[in-house]
C-alpha cells in the first residue's frame, strides 16, 4: 500500500486473511535496467516467487526463459516484461504484448509480487498436508485440494487454505503503516 494514498476497503476485507508481510518482502522482487542480478538467479528467484516456467507467457503468474531473454508477467501488471541481459546485466526492459509477442514500450524498471499469495516450494507443501491433517477429520487422500497441493499443483481457490501454507497469518492491519488514519462510516464494529 502506498502511504500518500487514500484507500476504501469493505469491512470483510479487514478481516480477510492475507499471507504474512514477511512473505510479501522476501519474494517480491524489483529490477532496473543495469543491475547486475543474473539471467540465472532472476530465473531462481522467479520460480521461489510462485511464478511457473512455461515455453510462452500468456497470463499473469508465468515466466518464460529464451537463450539471454526472460519474459514474465508481473501478478497485477497490465502487460508483460520482457528482460534482456548481456552477460549478467540487465541490458532492457521492454513490454510486450502476449498475443503478438512483439515488445514496444521501454521502461527503466519493474516491481513485482509473487506469483501466489503462499509459497509453492516442497517445505510449503509439506506444512499444508501436516496442518491439513491437523485441522481436518477423516482421510486427507479423500480431499480433492489435499491431492492436488500434495501433487504440486494449485487449482483455484486454494488461496481460501492459505492459514495451512503459513505458521501466521495477517490481516490488512498488518500491512498499514503505524501512523495511517482510519476513518470509518457506520458501525463497523458490529459489522467485523
Amino acid at each position: 500500500m502506498h502511504p500518500d494514498r487514500a484507500y476504501t476497503v469493505a469491512v470483510p476485507t479487514l478481516v480477510y486473511r492475507l499471507p504474512p508481510n514477511l512473505y510479501i518482502q522476501r519474494f517480491s522482487l524489483s529490477l532496473k535496467t543495469g543491475a547486475t542480478d543474473g539471467l540465472e538467479e532472476l530465473n531462481k528467484q522467479l520460480a521461489a516467487s510462485g511464478y511457473e516456467r512455461v515455453s510462452q507467457v500468456s497470463q499473469h503468474g508465468e515466466f518464460a526463459v529464451r537463450g539471454s531473454l526472460i519474459d514474465v508477467y508481473p501478478t497485477g501488471s497490465e502487460l508483460p516484461v520482457r528482460i534482456d541481459f548481456f552477460d549478467d546485466e540487465i541490458a532492457s526492459l521492454r513490454l510486450f504484448d502476449p498475443d503478438t509477442q512483439l515488445s514496444n514500450q521501454a521502461i527503466p524498471k519493474i516491481a513485482t509480487l509473487p506469483a501466489r499469495e503462499f509459497p509453492t516450494d516442497a517445505a510449503a507443501i509439506t506444512s499444508f498436508r501436516n496442518r491439513y491433517r491437523e485441522y481436518f477429520e477423516g482421510n486427507p487422500a479423500d480431499s480433492l485440494i489435499y491431492t492436488e497441493v500434495s501433487e504440486a499443483r494449485f487449482p483455484g481457490g486454494v488461496e481460501n487454505y492459505l492459514p495451512l501454507f503459513f505458521d501466521a497469518t495477517a490481516t490488512v492491519w498488518d500491512y498499514l503503516p503505524a501512523d495511517c488514519e482510519v476513518i470509518t462510516i457506520g458501525d463497523v464494529e458490529a459489522e467485523i
